[in-house]
């Protein structure tokens, strides 16, 4: 069938397969399903991670961006009432899903490799994320979202992951578990919110404070400031940005990956506090 549809995997899109089963297991266990939850999945491709999820019994939410999987999917699925699949995008596509049936129980998903963060950036920046999620990304990224401070790997999106979610890297999987296999190899991720962060006074403003202060990984905080306070920070001025880092302990000679997220969400609120304090 799928030679008659024209169908293959997609270089534009980043597809390759899940063919080992063992692995689609791994994915969906990473998680804990019961029958009835509703459930996303990303990029379903063929159905076959689709096909455990509704062996499961739950309310399953497909989204995939290829036309000719879509009309595939919906040919092989038909007969499932528990299935529904949503055209498009998925980071273009989910708000509106999310604003008419609330938050899912969990995602899956062997995430394409070129949309990955930006597929879990979008949850996390629109205080949407799922109960849970299980996901396959490339070793690399799964990396930078497991890093802790002061690692080669821990980057301004190690410490956006780390600041909504506990996450933990559930194991390799080599490229022969792909078709086509890709060059690199990937990594099972869970990720689940914490909500430890809840005393976060401005979340915009600790977003663009992390991504400034990681805007030159080799230069210390305080060149980094001195640039922020010129663009995104500009607002606050650099005298009251360094006083807000000294306020806090946090010696402007470090550099950004030496600093926690705890860290970061402390500066931020001090930034705020000190901001209010001079408006006054």
């Amino acid at each position: 069938m799928l030679a008659i549809m024209g169908l293959g995997p997609r270089k534009k899109w980043s597809q390759n397969f899940l063919i080992n089963r063992g692995a689609r297991e791994k994915l969906v266990n990473s998680i804990s399903i019961e029958e009835g939850d509703s459930i996303w999945e990303i990029g379903p491709g063929l159905g076959a991670i689709t096909r455990i999820l509704l062996d499961r019994g739950v309310n399953l939410t497909t989204f995939e961006i290829d036309p000719g999987y879509i009309e595939y999917l919906n040919l092989s699925f038909k007969e499932d009432k528990n299935f529904t699949i949503v055209k498009g995008d998925v980071i273009k596509t989910w708000k509106s899903v999310y604003e008419k049936e609330g938050k899912p129980a969990g995602v899956v998903g062997n995430l394409p490799y070129n949309a990955a963060s930006a597929i879990i950036a979008s949850f996390i920046e629109n205080n949407s994320f799922p109960e849970q999620m299980a996901a396959i990304v490339q070793s690399e990224l799964a990396d930078r979202i497991t890093s802790k401070p002061s690692t080669k790997n821990y980057s301004s999106f190690s410490i956006l992951c780390q600041y909504a979610c506990d996450v933990k890297d559930m194991g390799t999987l080599g490229s022969g578990s792909f078709y086509p296999k890709p060059n690199v190899s990937s990594k099972i991720i869970r990720m689940v919110p914490h909500n430890r962060f809840e005393n976060l006074i401005d979340q915009k403003l600790f977003f663009i404070l992390v991504r400034d202060c990681f805007s030159s990984r080799r230069k210390t905080l305080q060149n980094n400031l001195k640039n922020a306070a010129g663009r995104r920070l500009q607002k606050y001025g650099s005298e009251l940005l360094v006083k807000a880092f000294q306020s806090e302990g946090i010696k402007l000679s470090a550099r950004a990956e030496e600093l926690t997220v705890d860290q970061y969400v402390s500066i931020a609120n001090r930034i705020s506090l000190l901001y209010r304090e001079n408006e006054s």
